[in-house]
């Protein structure tokens, strides 16, 4: 059955009621006012069997019905405000969550459809408030985890929007909060999670899934793939009213990321009137260097109406799902392509970095080798025995050593320029101290002999 569009509550509840009764109901209608109308023993059942199923208008209708007869029965208050929330009359959903408060403030099932209603509205503060309230009145977290983790990114907060749709997709899974995680990762600006989340549903060949991924890419900057991939799934006047928007995205701060994928509102624009009307695509001339769309369009207008276009089901859905696959494997081989280049530029960064404070600390050097030893252990040794030999020269120098293939170099410095270290080698030369001029390279360790 065809979704509900949205309507006022009083029209939504008039035009319910209003549709026709099967044929062993008919006759009730003929019967005085005063005499209420019997319900069937298992009219909460059948109402919640609707609504089980996805038949939200169905599910409202009886709900109403129940209602109608006895209406202080918090079930079919319950039940009428998820169902009214379902085909998107926030209104009248408030206003039976609200009765149904009145009438027992302490049932936690209360609690989140009224946090439902505060989601829908935009007002995610008071609804993450009604979500633990309704948790600390015994509703599983699991129940109200998918809706909970919006709300938060709602507020700017995606990792704790991922907690809460990673325990929904365990414990509650479906197609939806999968697409929630996705937009979630991108909105927090990690592309390869969101791509690697909404995968398994693009290969199911999920519609919702690929406007999404456009978005995905738009959150993450990627505008080019973002344009592209609009291309594939929407037609011409949709992308060239979509296009302005979506290098605007990536900007955004998370909150306003959030209110405009899930909710249509983008900062500086009113919000579209709430009316039951179908928003055509605009139809203007594509004009490729400005893609400027027509002033009057929101973003949630846009939005509304830039859904991807139906795949006939014969061979050219097959090709075109093979052509998908193949540009999902290009992407995700950019994407690692990129991943990878970035690490490598990471590391080149951090060696180089460490290269830098290495020759910080041992800069170009100039020194005079005056012995040289295979353990650099007994280099104090040698130092000890050339100073009893040599005081007068060595007197005031301090020995240091190098590395130097398979020996180690005992120095003494470092001189001031190269010329001052071969000059105290002539000098010495003469006495009989046999030495040479050594010089160290910037970041060569140079150690003190201790």
């Amino acid at each position: 059955m065809p979704s509900a569009p949205t309507l006022r509550p009083l029209a939504l509840a008039a035009a319910l009621l209003a549709m026709p009764l099967p044929a062993w109901a008919q006759e009730e209608i003929l019967q005085p006012v005063e005499v209420p109308q019997q319900l069937a023993p298992n009219a909460l059942q059948l109402a919640q069997a609707a609504a089980a199923r996805g038949d939200s208008a169905e599910a409202l209708s009886r709900f109403l019905r129940i209602l109608a007869a006895t209406p202080d029965d918090v079930s079919a208050l319950i039940g009428a405000g998820q169902a009214a929330l379902d085909v998107g009359d926030t209104n009248a959903a408030a206003g039976f969550f609200s009765r149904a408060d009145v009438l027992d403030p302490r049932n936690g099932r209360v609690k989140a459809g009224l946090a439902g209603t505060m989601l829908a509205n935009g007002n995610a503060r008071a609804a993450l408030r009604l979500f633990n309230e309704a948790v600390s009145l015994g509703v599983p977290q699991s129940d109200i985890a998918a809706d909970r983790g919006l709300a938060y990114d709602l507020r700017g907060a995606p990792k704790r929007a991922q907690a809460d749709y990673g325990l929904a997709m365990r414990i509650r899974p479906s197609d939806e909060v999968t697409r929630r995680m996705a937009l979630s990762y991108a909105i927090a600006g990690d592309r390869v999670s969101a791509l690697a989340t909404l995968d398994p549903l693009l290969r199911k060949q999920d519609v919702p899934a690929w406007r999404d991924r456009v978005f995905v890419y738009a959150l993450t900057g990627d505008v080019a793939s973002a344009l592209h991939d609009a291309t594939l799934v929407m037609n011409a006047s949709q992308v060239a009213a979509l296009a302005p928007y979506l290098p605007r995205l990536a900007g955004l701060k998370s909150s306003d990321k959030a209110a405009a994928i899930h909710l249509g509102r983008f900062p500086g624009e009113t919000p579209p009137d709430q009316k039951p009307v179908v928003v055509a695509a605009p139809r203007i001339p594509i004009d490729r260097a400005t893609l400027a769309p027509p002033p009057a369009q929101t973003f949630a207008q846009v939005q509304a109406a830039a859904q991807p276009l139906p795949q006939p089901d014969d061979a050219q859905a097959r090709a075109t799902a093979a052509a998908q696959v193949k540009l999902d494997a290009k992407a995700r081989a950019a994407e690692k392509r990129r991943a990878q280049a970035e690490a490598a530029a990471k590391a080149k960064r951090e060696q180089e970095a460490e290269e830098r404070a290495v020759a910080r600390k041992n800069p170009a050097r100039h020194w005079v080798q005056v012995a040289g030893g295979a353990n650099k252990r007994d280099l104090d040794k040698e130092w000890s025995k050339l100073k009893a030999k040599w005081p007068s020269q060595l007197a005031g120098r301090s020995p240091w050593t190098t590395h130097y293939r398979f020996t180690n170099r005992l120095l003494i410095g470092p001189f001031p320029t190269s010329a001052a270290a071969q000059d105290w080698v002539g000098e010495h030369k003469k006495e009989g101290f046999a030495s040479f001029r050594v010089e160290t390279r910037a970041g060569e360790l140079v150690e003190r002999v201790d």
